[in-house]
């Protein structure tokens, strides 16, 4: 090289160490987070989103690797009863929750967020992009009025919402480089993303490359100028909440001393590698897991609200961490065995080490359920040295009854194992007979009955049927009874009590019949129906049943386009009313003038493509004397589908704020005459429905919009019912008026 010139021989060198650089870091990608950075870390960041392929990977995986916080992402989605499903990567403390709601929109949303936050209030709430008409907006007004809880150890410290990206950032606002940061996490992400997802891959779309988050909410004490998300609040608050519940003295010490050392530690042991790291994570666990034992101990924390839950997933978080760095692998397996003396239990233990130094295993024991004494498998001191295994095996006597425990942890086997002093306890545990995951529901979960006559003996006079689904998971295979519970004047017929549930099915349908006799009385009535498997009822459902009128003339020939909820058919089969499903070909080449009445069902346009295109038949159909019945719609409703206009938009009303502008409208007084007061009964708070601009139409309810929830288009022969008002969820909770305005609408 002395060839080249001092100056580009310099110019040179600096090249090739970059080259150098990059290829080191093309050759490493960014690994895991660190086990102890998670374990020494209690910050927890809700994500809140509706749309999974507007999820904001890269931004959650900075907040989990470089802060060790836990993400729990949450959406809410509407339909079936209200439960929460999801998937985690617990190790990684990455968790997804999706919030069912039912479609009658009973549930408010402070009720579906204390179901989120059933553990503990996060400290971070981060909102995606926000739908102005969805669950999410109302979730964020709701979050930044939520005051305080003084109960809570912790609570809501900034919410952040997903900015204007073109706005330039102010003083309470953050901005990343999303592209970067995705580059960098890009290997855990295409690991992690489809475990969470179930296979789903849509984030491999190249993010912006800035992504700016707007601070709406912070705690008094948060400095709002803070550029990162995190900024300044501290990753793991254990000391200050060890001495935010003591006073001044020698335990606040002790216990703040143990706080502080389990935390230095574990720092400590995400800078150094080797013997270093062992022994550090060694002893910072041995010092938490005195502190716990020494909080349970004192009456005054052990009694105080979500302590001990807090320190327990501390304690098991950092347990893991510690085994991962001992190189000890537990793996307990246990089994029931018949023999010709009974049952047996068989239990397998197999321990390996790993790691840089031998353990020592004090005991194996099993812990009966019904019993306070241990029974000892195996107390013999035995040092397992490195890269070596201990596996043996254990035949337990179990008296058969014990075995029928339905107890979530009915045999436990622990091992308890010293490294370098310190104990480590492992267990495993499984249930005798699980529970199996099978629910019931009543299909729909209402029923209505016309009135019966008024006869001198008790003859019954109406036959009828409950549809019943039995969900359950597709390998599942076996008995199970139905027992079905009816009020008063309901009698049920014969259906199959046992039934024998086969595997590669996802659901069982049966019908139940039933008949009323005049001894039914008046009023709200509820029945019941239970699954029962090996005398054990393992699920269950209530549904309501009253008399209620929906006389529609036998004459009228009616058809329909179903909603996306099916809430439409349910009821046209409740009322008994002679209908015809109609399909997507139909609206093409049906003879439309053979039905009176064609119902149209909420979102009917996104199961029917062929209606937008409909409007000439449709038009002609009324003109010669059709009459449409158009449910509330939403917003994306196909303008050119009608020979009227009718632009849907959602909007927040109470019963109190819609007019009435045609008190005596046909469509309110026959055949049932309609007290408005009790229609719109649910409406007592501000609720959102489906009002609509319907141009031209007769108005007969107006919101102070003067968009119409009610209305009638007179063309030709026929005419065209708009009806917004959240209707079917009202017959749904068997409002008797909204039963009636049914029958209305179709008789019309």
């Amino acid at each position: 090289m002395d060839w080249i010139p001092t100056p580009a021989r310099r110019i040179w060198a600096i090249t090739l160490g970059l080259c150098c650089l990059l290829s080191m870091i093309a050759a490493h990608p960014a690994q895991a987070g660190d086990p102890a950075r998670y374990a020494v870390t209690d910050l927890r960041v809700a994500y809140l989103y509706d749309d999974p392929s507007e999820i904001d990977w890269p931004t959650l995986y900075y907040l989990n690797d470089t802060y060790g916080c836990r993400v729990d992402l949450i959406r809410v989605i509407e339909g079936g009863g209200l439960y929460v499903t999801g998937r985690s990567i617990a190790e990684k403390q990455l968790y997804r929750h999706d919030i069912h709601l039912p479609a009658s929109g009973t549930v408010t949303i402070d009720s579906t967020l204390r179901v989120a936050f059933k553990e503990r209030r996060p400290d971070i709430v981060i909102v995606g992009a926000v739908d102005p008409k969805g669950h999410l907006a109302v979730a964020r007004d709701y979050l930044i009025n939520l005051a305080p809880d003084p109960n809570s150890l912790f609570n809501i410290q900034k919410i952040y919402q997903l900015g204007d990206q073109q706005a330039s950032a102010g003083s309470e606002a953050v901005v990343l480089t999303t592209r970067g940061l995705y580059s960098q996490y890009n290997d855990r992400m295409r690991l992690e993303i489809p475990l969470l997802l179930d296979g789903y891959s849509s984030f491999e779309k190249q993010p912006p490359q800035l992504t700016r988050y707007s601070l709406i909410k912070a705690a008094p004490h948060v400095d709002r100028t803070e550029p990162d998300i995190v900024g300044a609040l501290t990753p793991i608050r254990l000391d200050r909440v060890i001495d935010s519940l003591l006073t001044d003295g020698k335990l606040r010490d002790a216990l703040g001393n143990r706080a502080r050392n389990f935390i230095a530690l574990f720092t400590l042991a995400q800078n150094v590698v080797g013997r270093k790291r062992v022994e550090s994570v060694v002893q910072g666990y041995k010092e938490l897991v005195q502190l716990d034992y020494q909080c349970r101990s004192q009456r005054a924390l052990s009694e105080t609200p979500g302590l001990l839950s807090y320190l327990s997933r501390l304690v098991e978080r950092a347990r893991s961490t510690t085994m991962d760095e001992i190189g000890m692998s537990w793996d307990g397996k246990i089994a029931i065995r018949q023999s010709p003396h009974g049952p047996k239990v068989k239990f397998t233990a197999r321990i390996s080490v790993n790691g840089p130094k031998e353990i020592e295993l004090s005991y194996l024991k099993f812990n009966p359920y019904w019993d306070t004494s241990t029974v000892f498998l195996d107390s013999t001191s035995r040092k397992i040295e490195p890269h070596q295994t201990y596996m043996r095996e254990f035949l337990v006597d179990v008296d058969r009854r014990y075995l029928e425990s339905m107890r979530p942890e009915s045999l436990t086997f622990t091992a308890d194992i010293v490294y370098s002093r310190i104990p480590l306890t492992v267990t495993s545990s499984i249930p005798l007979r699980e529970t199996p995951a099978l629910n019931v529901t009543f299909e729909p979960r209402y029923h209505f009955v016309p009135p019966s006559a008024k006869l001198a003996v008790d003859k019954l006079v109406s036959s009828m049927r409950w549809r019943v689904r039995i969900d359950k998971p597709r390998d599942y295979a076996g008995p199970v009874r139905l027992v079905l519970e009816t009020p008063r004047g309901v009698f049920a017929g014969a259906y199959k009590q046992e039934i024998e549930l086969e595997p590669g099915k996802d659901n069982e349908v049966l019908e139940i019949p039933f008949s009323v006799s005049n001894l039914f009385e008046m009023g709200l009535h509820q029945q019941t129906i239970a699954l029962v498997v090996d005398g054990q009822t393992i699920a269950a459902d209530t549904g309501q049943i009253r008399v209620a009128s929906c006389t529609v003339d036998d004459k009228r020939r009616i058809a329909f386009l179903a909603d996306t909820t099916g809430a439409l058919e349910d009821v046209l089969r409740i009322a008994e009313v002679g209908f015809y499903a109609l399909t997507d070909r139909s609206l093409w080449t049906a003879e439309l003038d053979a039905y009176d009445v064609i119902a149209i069902g909420s979102g009917a346009a996104r199961l029917y493509p062929s209606l937008k295109e409909s409007k000439s038949r449709l038009e002609t159909y009324v003109r010669d004397g059709g009459s449409l019945v158009i449910f509330g719609q939403p917003y994306d409703w196909p303008n050119n589908a009608l020979p009227v206009s009718l632009t849907p938009e959602l909007e927040a009303v109470k019963a109190a704020d819609i007019a009435n502008r045609i008190p005596g409208a046909n469509v309110l007084s026959k055949p049932f005459a309609i007290n408005t007061d009790e229609l719109l009964e649910s409406l007592r708070q501000p609720t959102a429905v489906a009002s609509a601009v319907v141009v031209p139409s007769e108005r007969v309810f107006v919101t102070p919009s003067g968009a119409a929830l009610l209305s009638v288009s007179r063309l030709g022969e026929g005419q065209i019912i708009y009806c917004g008002l959240p209707l079917l969820e009202a017959i749904g909770e068997l409002n008797l008026e909204a039963i009636h305005l049914f029958a209305n609408l179709l008789n019309y």
